[in-house]
């Protein structure tokens, strides 16, 4: 954990444009000295925070950049995945909760949900174990934002509307060239072997680019970054041409 913490400090300071010599006379330190200090990364805790003044991150953001990569997985279970495939907004209200540190009047205004169908979601997620809902109606998260594991059917029941909406979206915009908008079609013939190597490559390359996220909203701001979305599908045995040429 101590060398993630110094590689996070090391990409803030060149994200904020501060150079050793500065930073190490603000600090009141030689600029040999604070080199040495963040090669051995040994360093107290107060001088950690004093950096952090300096550099402009809250110290909280500074391990949250470092430890971002080891977040862990949640995985629902039965009870809760039964509540999700019954009201599949649940589940992207809970997504969006945790996205938030619960603060579910922020989905509200977003959304513009009534109040009382925020409040029966909470007790909803109260009753399954995924949060616990306190007085005056402020939520306690019992998760960190992580990625879920859910099962297959869930993921077809609450993704398919938001999938079919998107990809209409994205073939507009590939139409119109705009400059987010990314389109590409292709064949490969491989054993399945190779079908599992790339399949696992795709996941590793969202699972990298998931992690980049996370780092960079915290070290620029989400207001200075661009949104991107995307979706990926693979079929076996699709034949395009059965697609467009009729007999």
């Amino acid at each position: 954990m101590r060398n993630d913490v110094f590689v996070a400090l090391k990409e803030v300071m060149k994200v904020r444009k501060v150079n050793y010599k500065d930073l190490a006379a603000r600090i009141d330190m030689s600029e040999s000295g604070l080199k040495k200090l963040m090669a051995s990364q040994d360093c107290s805790i107060s001088k950690l925070d004093q950096i952090c003044d300096v550099i402009n991150i809250d110290l909280g953001d500074l391990f949250a950049i470092a430890q971002n990569s080891k977040e862990p997985t949640l995985k629902i279970n039965d009870k809760q995945e039964a509540l999700f495939l019954k009201k599949p907004i649940i589940y992207h209200f809970f997504t969006e909760l945790l996205s938030v540190d619960g603060d579910w009047k922020k989905i509200a205004s977003k959304h513009r949900l009534d109040k009382n169908e925020c409040l029966s979601m909470l007790r909803d997620l109260d009753k399954v174990n995924l949060i616990e809902l306190g007085e005056k109606d402020r939520v306690k998260l019992l998760f960190k934002w992580s990625d879920i594991n859910i099962s297959a059917k869930l993921g077809a029941l609450v993704s398919f509307n938001i999938d079919r909406a998107f990809f209409e979206y994205a073939q507009d915009q590939f139409q119109m060239e705009e400059k987010t908008s990314h389109g590409s079609r292709g064949s490969f013939y491989l054993k399945k072997e190779s079908v599992l190597d790339y399949l696992k490559a795709l996941d590793d390359v969202q699972s990298e680019f998931a992690k980049r996220s996370k780092r960079e909203e915290l070290l620029y701001g989400k207001e200075n970054l661009e949104n991107i979305t995307f979706m990926t599908y693979m079929a076996s045995d699709f034949r395009a041409a059965d697609y467009v040429f009729t007999k």
